[in-house]
């Protein structure tokens, strides 16, 4: 599961459910305070589920994804 470290908007998501992702992969994009913070992959994994869309105000903490790790 993948937490936000920050409050904000977000600004992107740049994978889809069911994406193989690599580790360090680009997962989406949080704005806050404009600027635009990378929430980046720690492993590699499948995206299970997607918890946020565009535009989504967050908080600190919320769920944004569910990657299960290989």
């Amino acid at each position: 599961m993948i937490f936000s470290e920050v409050s904000g908007t977000i600004s992107s998501i740049l994978v889809s459910k069911n994406q193989i992702v690599d580790k360090e992969t680009d997962l989406l994009i949080i704005e806050c305070m404009k600027m635009l913070i990378p929430v980046v992959s720690e492993k590699r994994g499948k995206v299970v589920d997607i918890f946020v869309k565009e535009g989504d105000l967050i908080e600190e903490g919320d769920k944004l994804l569910e990657i299960n790790h290989h």
